[in-house]
């Protein structure tokens, strides 16, 4: 072997044993380096998760709560607030006037006879809020009461009883929307009831009582988080 080639292989070792290091100084220098600035934004903008609350049930406001009709084809103006969307309206008794939606929360009740009725308005969430049509005759009778007027559901909870004073016996009891709760009695002692929320189902519910004169009130069952 030439002198030359000689001295080439023997210090080829050692260079290669430098580049080695270099690179690898190279490397854990670079791992040190902030180079994308993430270090310093996360320490002066520490992540903090703060627990969220749970959105409360809308509610809807209708006005006139009560209204004493005296005369045939009377018209009486309802308005109403809150809640979520659109509002579908509703009577309990066709037969005796109609509603007709008038502008974005308005409805108008149309007397068809001089008879009690009740005003029901949905909006697109299922909330509900009833009024009451009655006249200068069934205004003057012993009215009907249901207790408690209101019930708040939250936290799993999911039952509420309810009675009715007033009126006169049997009575019937319906729940507004039946995908919110249920209602449930007995025909010997109706004037007792007993409301059942569907688990999961939250919004603003209307127990209605109707007594055998045809007379109503009702109650709001709140159900939330």
């Amino acid at each position: 072997m030439k002198p030359k080639l000689k001295w080439v292989y023997c210090l080829l070792p050692s260079l290669l044993g430098v580049m080695v290091l270099v690179i690898l100084a190279g490397c854990e220098g670079s791992s040190n380096q902030d180079v994308s600035g993430a270090e310093e934004y996360f320490e002066n903008n520490p992540y903090s998760s703060d627990p969220r609350t749970a959105p409360e049930a809308q509610t809807l406001d209708l006005l006139p709560d009560a209204y004493v009709v005296s005369f045939i084809n009377q018209e009486v103006v309802f308005t109403v607030s809150g809640g979520e969307g659109a509002y579908s309206w509703y009577v309990s008794h066709q037969v005796n006037g109609a509603i007709n939606s008038h502008g974005a929360n308005q409805a108008v009740y149309i007397v068809k006879q001089v008879a009690e009725n009740s005003i029901t308005v949905q909006d697109d969430a299922g909330h509900y809020a009833v009024s009451y049509i009655a006249t200068s005759s069934s205004s003057g009778a012993v009215a009907l009461v249901v207790s408690p007027a209101s019930v708040s559901l939250s936290g799993g909870q999911a039952h509420a009883s309810f009675t009715v004073s007033g009126g006169t016996a049997p009575y019937v009891w319906t729940s507004g929307n039946v995908h919110l709760g249920t209602v449930s009695y007995s025909a010997g002692t109706s004037y007792v009831a007993a409301y059942t929320a569907v688990s999961g189902a939250y919004g603003q519910n209307v127990v209605t009582v109707t007594d055998a004169d045809g007379r109503l009130a009702s109650a709001a069952v709140t159900q939330s988080q």
